[in-house]
């Protein structure tokens, strides 16, 4: 669905209005990030949305070249933010994960 070079993600096991034409491969993105000094880059839900926002959008990219057009089982397996505040530092780890497929509209 979506426009050309869209790649959709769902939690769902198909995307609704397509087929499943080609089974790619499963994919698995970690992402390791620190920031100091929060109050520069605004409160710690506006660094927990980004962190999420770039995990979805590095699992499009990595879909994307491996030749898919959509992503099944998309999953947040672990997420940990750990916000060290005498310190103003924030670490986080993210792992998403998904299966990489070829869908055609019917």
């Amino acid at each position: 669905k979506g426009g050309k070079g869209r790649v959709e993600l769902t939690v769902l096991s198909y995307i609704p209005g397509a087929r499943v034409v080609q089974h790619i491969d499963r994919i698995l993105v970690c992402m390791i990030r620190e920031l100091t000094r929060i109050n520069e880059d605004g409160n710690l839900s506006t660094w927990t949305s980004r962190l999420l926002l770039e995990g979805q959008a590095m699992c499009r990219a990595q879909a994307a070249a491996m030749g898919g057009n959509a992503v099944l089982h998309y999953n947040v397996e672990q997420m940990i933010v750990n916000n060290i505040t005498h310190k103003m530092r924030v670490y986080s780890v993210l792992m998403v994960t998904g299966d990489v497929v070829k869908v055609q509209l019917e």
